[in-house]
Formats: structure tokens, sequence, C-alpha cells
């Protein structure tokens, strides 16, 4: 009995001392607390349209990085396997591109009808989309959900008021979303079938009366982009395409991002990884963020339609 009850005692110490070595590596000395008093005050649903094929590789690397940090998430894969609770199957809605708006309306309809009283923003993402939550919270303290607000990054074409990227992710305030649903959807004033999702919801939003909000810091760096990173920073001009869409002319280059910064658009699983290991799991010691001075880095403001 002796024996048995020392070799309880070396497993019991053996496990503590597993527990202690995995607490020191994955523990960074920060102090988290502002952040957390953030998230008391409001709550984003997240919500990604993936697909199955991308299940083990994309959905899982969003799984394991910025989806946790929101209050609450769904993913809407079109699936017969085995189902969690954090994915919806719509049986009567096709995958493929062509299939995009379908697929979103059929989302934010869940999301009205199931999730509106419990969130204050609905965010859209994408299943290679990077976000930064505590940047994206920060933003949307300098506005009242129970106002219509739509914000991202905001292309100028097709929309006269403009659409915001749907790879850069937007986002809805709850009065946004009840007027999408009960002026837009429900009263057959806007298009539910078609490619173009991001541009199809926008054109809804200005038709219910739901207009664009600022998410350009005082210094006129965007706060959402629909490329990856090296794209935006890596290149000392704007991409072409980019120029030719944005309602704001932005830079490339050291001062294409807001210091403040929510997402990147067409990050690869990997990269997505690495990208949260340098935001979460790495300190550069004797760096201290004035955050007196980010306060006013927004101005919380609507963006009228270009004269």
């Amino acid at each position: 009995m002796k024996l048995k009850g020392k070799k309880q005692i070396l497993l019991i110490l053996l496990i503590g001392s597993a527990v202690v070595s995995l607490f020191y590596v994955i523990q960074v000395s920060v102090d988290a607390s502002l952040a957390r008093t953030l998230r008391h005050k409001s709550r984003v649903m997240c919500w990604i349209p993936s697909v199955e094929k991308w299940l083990k590789d994309r959905v899982k690397a969003v799984n394991r990085t910025w989806v946790p940090r929101c209050d609450g998430h769904v993913f809407f894969i079109k699936t017969n396997k085995t189902q969690h609770n954090d994915v919806i199957s719509f049986d009567d809605v096709k995958d493929g591109r062509e299939f995009l708006t379908q697929k979103s309306v059929a989302a934010l309809i869940y999301l009205y009808r199931h999730e509106l009283g419990k969130y204050d923003w609905f965010l859209k993402g994408d299943d290679d989309t990077y976000i930064v939550m505590e940047n994206l919270r920060f933003l949307l303290a300098q506005y009242n959900s129970s106002q219509p607000v739509y914000l991202g990054h905001l292309f100028k074409k097709f929309v006269k008021q403009g659409y915001m990227s749907g790879g850069a992710s937007y986002v809805l305030s709850r009065q946004a979303l009840r007027k999408l649903n009960e002026e837009g959807f429900q009263k057959s004033k806007c298009k539910v079938n078609g490619s173009n999702e991001d541009l199809d919801i926008g054109s809804c939003l200005e038709a219910v009366g739901v207009p664009p909000h600022n998410s350009i810091d005082k210094y006129g760096r965007s706060a959402f982009h629909p490329e990856p990173a090296e794209t935006h920073i890596a290149q000392d001009a704007v991409d072409p395409w980019l120029v030719a869409y944005n309602r704001f002319k932005g830079a490339g280059g050291r001062n294409c991002c807001s210091e403040l910064t929510v997402s990147f658009h067409h990050v690869k699983p990997a990269e997505i990884l690495v990208m949260d290991h340098l935001l979460y799991r790495t300190t550069v010691y004797g760096r201290v963020p004035d955050f007196s001075r980010l306060q006013g880095l927004f101005e919380p403001k609507t963006i009228p339609p270009p004269s």
C-alpha cells in the first residue's frame, strides 16, 4: 500500500508540474483589464459563412484564434455531416459564389429571428478574415447599437452611399439588423439572390435608411482592410483596384493602417495562426500604449453620399 501511495503522490506531482509548465508556456505578462471592461459594455455576435471543404483548415484556424473572442458565433455551412451547435446548414441554399447573397440573406434572417435580443452588434467575417476583436470593441464603443449603424471598409461604386467590403468584414447594430429585416427582406425591397453579397446587402441597407458610419481614424488610416496585411503594408502604392473602389483615398506602406486596425482579408490559415501569436503571445518589452491619446482616434459620425 505504501508503494501505491508513493506512486499516487508522484503522479500528482508530475501532473502538477505539467500544469505549471503549461501555464508558463501560455501565460503572457499583460494587463487585459481594459479589454475585459470593453467586452462587458457590448455583446458582439460573429457570423461566418463558409463551405464544408474549409472545415479542417480555414474554419479550424479562425476557431482557434479570433472567433472565441466574440460573445457568440455561428458558422453558416451547408453540410450533411454531424453538426455542432455553432454550425447552421440551410437545406435550400446552395454553395457557390453565385449563391452568396442568398446565403447571407438567410443568415441575417436567422440572426434576426433567433439572436436579435441577445446581442448589440452583428459582425460578418469570412473564413479567411482575421479580426482583432478588442480593437473592434473600441470602435463600437463610439456608437449606439440602438441606432442604425453600418461599419466596415467603404467602397464607392454601384451604390450611392457606398457599401462595405464583405471580405474586410462589416458590422451591423441591432437596430440596423432590425431595419434590414423588417423594412427590407419582409417587404421585398431588397435583392435576395446573386453573387455580390456585400454589394447587395449594402444596397438593401441604403433602401431602408441605414447609412454607413466612419471607421477611418483621424490620420486617414483604415481600420478594415479588404486585402492581406502584406498587400496593404509592404506595397508603397495602393493596389489599383482599391484605388478604383475606395471611398477614401488611403495610403500604402507604413501609413496604410490604423493603430487600432480591426481586420485583414485573404489571410491563409497558417498566417491567421502566426498573426494571432504575434498579437497575443508576443510582447515588446518597455512599450506601453498611451491609452489617453487613443481615446480620440475615431470620430463617430455617418458618412453622407458623395456630392
